[in-house]
């Protein structure tokens, strides 16, 4: 297995990052930053999702840790081949528009990583831009 890290751009946020730290730590929420063209099957509950990457596989998600406001950490679970972590950054003061970014870690195999390496980044940057362009109400 080879570590990998993987990291989206900086996006300015329309939302100030407490409305937005609340907004994607509800799984019900969750399926609105993911590249709708690619995910099918999106499925939740209180504390994980579930959804299948069209041509690839199916995953599960929980979140591990919040840190209010500042980031969340997600996790994959039950994956034979591909374990990861999801952490979400909102940078800034809480209350305020700021920025977020999405970084993805963890282990593949090489070979697959080769291949799939462009695809994650284009994964995290979709994710990251979606969820900066969220436009909530203020809390």
């Amino acid at each position: 297995m080879s570590a990998f890290s993987i990291h989206s751009e900086n996006n300015s946020t329309q939302s100030n990052l407490i409305s937005l730290f609340l907004f994607i730590s509800d799984f019900k929420n969750f399926n609105s930053i993911l590249p709708e063209d690619r995910i099918e099957d999106f499925k939740c509950s209180e504390d994980q999702c579930s959804f299948n990457i069209k041509g690839i596989t199916s995953m599960k998600i929980k979140i591990i840790e919040k840190h209010t406001p500042d980031y969340i950490l997600f996790a994959s679970e039950g994956l034979a081949n591909f374990n990861f972590n999801l952490k979400v950054f909102f940078i800034g003061e809480a209350n305020q528009n700021g920025e977020c970014k999405i970084e993805l870690y963890g282990d593949l195999n090489p070979f697959i990583k080769s291949m799939a390496e462009k695809s994650l980044i284009q994964l995290v940057n979709t994710m990251s831009l979606k969820l900066s362009q969220l436009k909530l109400e203020s809390i």
